[in-house]
């Protein structure tokens, strides 16, 4: 399969040589995102995988879409215009997108769903902890995993505490940015003389890009439609 990467950093390699490694033909861009206004590719692949920038969004979809492309987007930091461009185009397009391509998360990002409806009455904080060359912050994921805590709680998020006491509905959620962390995100539950911790961590990022293209051998045999990560794993319409 040809698989188009998007994307020259840390990331964008580490799927090319996982792309390898896989038996299939990575694809780049013939010139870079920033260099045309019309992407092109030696060949047109049979499904692209992104990991640029935020900026480079409308050509990525309006190429996708051109040619009948499905797209993985593993880019992060996207504004909710955007995102509704990205809903917009999955209607003609098979679209997934994920700020976390681990299955690890995956599976977190469940657990604390349920902790946070059983544990009602408790209070929540999120620890989310980078590189230091990371730009966005709160993590995609983070804020992921906020989304799925306030899908069962009503949760207020603070970035910064000041001089006044938390109030049992806010989730303080804070960003560490230092060094190689390639990712660690620890869902904190508390209550009075009791803690529950939910806790991943990444080594390495080729988690990630082994993820994404897993995801985007699955994606191109999908039909049109805006999906995510938990897909892979609950057909939907399943439970």
């Amino acid at each position: 399969m040809n698989i188009g990467i998007i994307g020259n950093g840390k990331m964008g390699k580490r799927i090319a040589e996982v792309t390898e490694e896989y038996q299939h033909q990575p694809l780049t861009l013939s010139q870079s995102l920033q260099a045309t206004d019309t992407l092109t590719f030696e060949q047109t692949p049979e499904v692209i995988i992104d990991f640029s920038h935020p900026d480079g969004l409308e050509k990525i979809l309006q190429y996708s879409q051109t040619h009948s492309v499905p797209l993985v987007i593993g880019t992060t930091g996207y504004t909710e215009e955007q995102f509704a461009q990205i809903a917009e185009a999955a209607q003609t397009i098979p679209v997934l997108y994920s700020a976390n391509f681990s299955l690890g998360i995956t599976v977190m990002n469940r657990l604390i769903k349920q902790a946070a409806q059983d544990l009602a009455t408790w209070q929540i904080e999120l620890i989310e902890k980078h590189h230091s060359q990371k730009k966005d912050a709160p993590s995609g994921t983070a804020k992921r995993l906020v989304e799925t805590l306030q899908s069962v709680r009503d949760l207020t998020p603070v970035y910064q505490w000041t001089d006044q006491p938390r109030e049992d509905q806010q989730i303080g959620v804070h960003s560490l940015r230092a060094g190689s962390f390639p990712g660690e995100h620890e869902v904190i539950f508390a209550t009075k003389d009791e803690v529950l911790s939910v806790k991943h961590e990444a080594f390495s990022n080729r988690i990630f890009a082994e993820g994404a293209v897993h995801v985007s051998i699955w994606l191109a045999e999908q039909s049109a439609g805006l999906y995510q990560l938990e897909d892979l794993f609950v057909p939907r319409g399943g439970a």
